[in-house]
């Protein structure tokens, strides 16, 4: 918090030694950018083993690739070329003023025809890996991070099943979030109930997914 004030600061200073009609304009560039909350999920410690770990990262990116659209890209043949997947991109997208971002496309009646969802079902025959017999392990690690910052950011966030079940490291209990695209309740909605637009930037390695809002 001291680094974002002081770099404002330091902003608005500059901005203060150009003309007016140009301050006004940077001013203006400073507010929309304004960011709202930011987080941070370590890949390397979803499991305690190595393995296991590993399994909830590949998947977690792979989610995140679905979401850019991109997915076409790092899958041929029905499969996963996982040294293109694992490699650092960004996602990014922005939900005006009460639109709906919903974490898959089996929704509520109250969140119909949403914004934005990953477009995905989280099951092997689209690239996920498994654990124990359970495709898609990890996404639910990945809509808890998203439900935290969502709501550090003070946008509207509606989870009906909590994932009391397991804690998800790094996250705080009450933001877990349990996801099954089978069913309505367990999904992750994100309303933007604020006056202005909310930008939504993940970045990603292997080590890392990190997500701030603007």
């Amino acid at each position: 918090m001291e680094q974002t004030i002081l770099g404002l600061a330091t902003m608005v200073m500059a901005i203060a030694s150009q003309p007016a009609e140009l301050s006004v304009s940077a001013l203006m560039m400073v507010e929309q950018k304004q960011v709202l909350a930011k987080k941070e999920l370590d890949l390397t410690k979803r499991l305690p083993t190595e393995y296991g770990a590993g399994v909830f990262s590949d998947n977690i990116l792979l989610s995140l690739h679905y979401l850019k659209g991109d997915i076409s890209q790092i899958r041929q043949m029905g499969q996963i070329n996982w040294d293109e997947a694992r490699k650092p991109f960004t996602v990014e997208f922005i939900l005006k003023p009460n639109e709906v971002f919903a974490f898959h496309d089996n929704v509520l009646k109250d969140f119909q025809n949403p914004k934005v969802t990953m477009h995905s079902k989280f099951f092997m025959d689209e690239g996920y890996l498994a654990l124990n017999g359970l495709g898609g392990n990890g996404v639910c690690h990945l809509a808890s991070l998203i439900n935290w910052v969502a709501q550090e950011a003070g946008l509207k966030v509606i989870v009906k099943v909590n994932h009391d079940f397991y804690p998800v490291p790094g996250v705080p209990r009450q933001y877990g979030t349990a996801i099954m695209s089978t069913d309505q309740n367990q999904n992750l909605y994100i309303k933007n109930d604020l006056h202005k637009p909310a930008k939504l930037i993940f970045t990603t390695d292997q080590k890392k997914v990190a997500l701030e809002i603007w």
